[in-house]
C-alpha cells in the first residue's frame, strides 16, 4: 500500500509541521544529539509528506533509513532529504549487524502488524542492533483514544494510505520494551488533534479558503493542543511514545 501511495494528500501542511515538530522535540529530550549512527525504521514521511524528519536530525549523525517497501525507499532517496544509507528490510529481520547503531527512532512503524507477537519480535530486533548504552525511541498509535477504533476501521477499508494494526497503550509499551531488554528512560503522549475529525475539517477549510486557511487551522491546532494539558491527555493523544536504553552490560547478561 505504501508503495502505491501518492504525495500526502490527507495531511494539511500545518498539521504535517506540527507532527514533525513534536517528534523532533522528543528527539531533543531523549537524545543528546552527539555524533552517532542513527536508524529510522520507516520512510513513509520522507517518501511522501511534509512531516519528514531525517533532514532535521543532527548533521553529524550517520543516518540509516529503512522501509519494508522498496519503492518507498527509492522515493525517499529521490527526494534527497538526507544523505545516508537507505535499505529495504523487514523490521522483524533487520539487515544490520548487532550492536551497530547508537539510536533507533521508530515512529509509528510497529503499529501496523496484525499480531502482538510481531510487535514483541520487532522490539527485540531493534534492541539487537542497538549498541550497549544506545537508545531506542518508539511511538505507536494510542488505542485509548476514542477515535482510534473508527480510524482503524477506515484504514482497513482502503480509504487511507496506510492500514492500522495491533497497538498497545503507553504502559504496555513500556513493559514490552523492558521484556525486549531495555531500561525505560521516559514516556510521553503526543499530538492531541482528533485525527479523523480534524483531517476532514482541515480539508474542508483548506478547500474553501486556500492560503487564507492558515489562520483558522493554526487556531484550531492551538485549541486542540490545550487537551494535552488536561488530566484526560492519556485518552486524547494520537500517539504514545517510550524511550529505552540498552544496558551497557546487555551482551554479558545474555550469556549468563
Amino acid at each position: 500500500m505504501a508503495g502505491a501511495a501518492p504525495e500526502s494528500w490527507y495531511l494539511d501542511p500545518l498539521v504535517a509541521k506540527q507532527k514533525r515538530d513534536e517528534h523532533l522535540a522528543l528527539l531533543r529530550v531523549w537524545w543528546d544529539g552527539g555524533a552517532a549512527r542513527l536508524l529510522k525504521t520507516d520512510l513513509f514521511e520522507e517518501a511522501n509528506g511534509g512531516d519528514e524528519l531525517l533532514s532535521a536530525f543532527p548533521g553529524r549523525a550517520t543516518v540509516i533509513g529503512m522501509d519494508v517497501v522498496p519503492t518507498t525507499v527509492a522515493r525517499a532517496r529521490a527526494r534527497d532529504v538526507r544523505s545516508g544509507l537507505f535499505l529495504a528490510s523487514d523490521v522483524r529481520r533487520l539487515a544490520l549487524a548487532g550492536d551497530s547503531v547508537d539510536l533507533v527512532f521508530s515512529n509509528s512503524t510497529l503499529d501496523h502488524f496484525e499480531r502482538a507477537a510481531d510487535l514483541d519480535e520487532a522490539l527485540r530486533e531493534l534492541v539487537r542492533v542497538l549498541r550497549p548504552g544506545g537508545r531506542v525511541i518508539v511511538t505507536l498509535d494510542n488505542p485509548r483514544n476514542p477515535l482510534y477504533r473508527m480510524l482503524r476501521w477506515v484504514t482497513r477499508r482502503g480509504w487511507a494510505p496506510m492500514m492500522l494494526g495491533h497497538t498497545v497503550p503507553r504502559r504496555e509499551l513500556e513493559e514490552a520494551m523492558r521484556r525486549a531488554g531495555v531500561e525505560i528512560v521516559g514516556s510521553e503522549v503526543l499530538i492531541h488533534n482528533p485525527r479523523l475529525v480534524s483531517t476532514a475539517l482541515f480539508m474542508i477549510v483548506r478547500r474553501m479558503l486556500g492560503r487564507r486557511a492558515d489562520g483558522p487551522i493554526r487556531f484550531l491546532l492551538g485549541a486542540f493542543a490545550v487537551l494535552g494539558r488536561l488530566p484526560t491527555r492519556e485518552w486524547t493523544a494520537c500517539f504514545v511514545a517510550v524511550c529505552g536504553r540498552k544496558p551497557a552490560s546487555f551482551s554479558d547478561r545474555l550469556h549468563t
